[in-house]
């Protein structure tokens, strides 16, 4: 009983930053999970693009890259390493280093 009174005191007496840290947890999530559906979207496209074989669509897309931010053409080279089994996919690991480390360093 003591334990809830100090948890509903601490609550109370941070309601701030509790609500703060939900505003921004709630966020996140949105902002994943709108992040993952449209890398799916993406990952559609390119791939009907791909088994489509359209070379003009392909050669817009790649005049299209060169203006793209670093994020975006990482978004884009991922969805055709998947839709295209020719080519390799980067690995999970060096996907998460490059995110993880994507402004800190200038360049790639």
């Amino acid at each position: 009983m003591q334990q809830l009174e100090q948890i509903l005191t601490f609550i109370l007496d941070h309601k701030e930053l509790i609500g703060t840290f939900l505003a921004t947890l709630l966020a996140i999530i949105k902002l994943t999970s709108w992040g993952r559906a449209k890398a799916a979207a993406l990952d559609a496209v390119i791939g009907v693009i791909e088994r489509m074989g359209a070379k003009e669509v392909k050669s817009g897309v790649a005049t299209k890259e060169i203006n793209l931010q670093t994020a975006a053409k990482d978004a884009l080279r991922h969805a055709v390493t998947k839709a295209d089994p020719k080519k390799k996919a980067d690995g999970l690991a060096t996907r998460v280093v490059r995110e993880v480390l994507r402004g800190v360093l200038p360049l790639k």
